[in-house]
């Protein structure tokens, strides 16, 4: 009788892992080809017309050298720049938490930028006018230096080093979205600047609709397990990275938040807390003097933020 029992026991267990086999190769197949879909930019060069304030936030978690402090810049790029090279945004330092920024030297410093990019507009005229070659997948890259050490933070390297799995689909307002949980690979190749990535786990939100990564969640290695069910007030309590994304009036999805957090895990970079907050994306229509000499909001205009904790 035993015998019995035990052999319907096995005989199930070897139905439900033969059915199962089958699902999850197709979910496989369902997250690479959403993974390459994500991956692929969709609105190349698009920030090109875009002016932007970002917000940068640090501070360092030491008993006896802390140190914390917030700037505000002004991103400047002017859209008539067609040029065969990648043209970075001009940022101008418009508020610091360290020092007093006057008027009078932020409308010089804005004069001096508006030269440099009216000249640099002008070499661009005399340009072959060839498209160029955009790599970031539509997802900045942004890099960050501490007492000698750098920091890196690019989600398209990190997606080529991770492994994918738990593929829900849902709906929040009415839009498709989806979620898949990541961990590192054992194998992954990871530069120097982002080795911290190999010690993350946790999960991207995607729009499904609009085939761009919206949220990533991260936290230390062995946490999210425990963490994936919690509420959001209680479970980004312990986040380390969190990377998101807002989409403006024009389509377009643009970074709005960049944040690291180690102060609770010094041991995947430094007791350091790093936050990029994004904000005020406009796409520019003027020409660059004017729009730079001339904005259309006073240089001290100061974004609110609320901070993820």
């Amino acid at each position: 009788m035993y015998k019995q029992k035990f052999a319907v026991i096995s005989f199930l267990f070897v139905s439900l892992a033969l059915g199962f086999a089958p699902f999850a190769k197709a979910q496989d197949a369902d997250i690479d080809k959403l993974i390459k879909e994500v991956s692929t930019d969709t609105q190349k060069g698009a920030i090109a017309n875009y002016t932007y304030l970002m917000k940068f936030s640090y501070e360092r978690h030491k008993k006896m050298a802390g140190r914390k402090f917030t700037r505000l810049y002004e991103a400047i790029l002017p859209s008539k720049f067609a040029t065969n090279r990648i043209y970075t945004h001009q940022i101008l330092l418009i508020q610091d938490s360290e020092k007093r920024l006057t008027d009078e030297e932020i409308m010089i410093a804005r004069q001096n930028l508006a030269r440099d990019l009216e000249k640099a507009e002008s070499d661009a005229d005399k340009q072959a006018n060839t498209p160029p070659e955009y790599e970031d997948g539509g997802y900045w890259s942004t890099s960050f230096s501490n007492e000698g050490k750098r920091l890196k933070v690019d989600i398209l390297k990190m997606l080529q080093n991770v492994k994918l799995s738990n593929l829900q689909r849902r709906q929040v307002d009415g839009k498709d979205i989806v979620t898949i949980d990541f961990t590192p690979k054992s194998d992954g190749v990871w530069e120097k600047t982002m080795e911290y990535l190999s010690k993350i786990e946790g999960q991207l939100t995607i729009s499904e609709t609009d085939k761009r990564i919206i949220r990533i969640e991260g936290f230390a290695l062995g946490e999210y397990a425990a963490l994936k069910e919690k509420p959001d007030a209680e479970r980004q309590k312990e986040l380390v990275f969190l990377f998101t994304q807002m989409k403006v009036a024009e389509g377009f999805w643009f970074p709005q938040t960049i944040w690291i957090n180690f102060a609770k895990h010094p041991e995947l970079f430094q007791a350091v807390e790093i936050q990029y907050n994004f904000s005020g994306y406009k796409k520019a229509s003027v020409d660059v003097k004017d729009s730079i000499e001339n904005p259309k909001e006073p240089a001290g205009t100061t974004i609110t933020e609320e901070k993820q904790n």
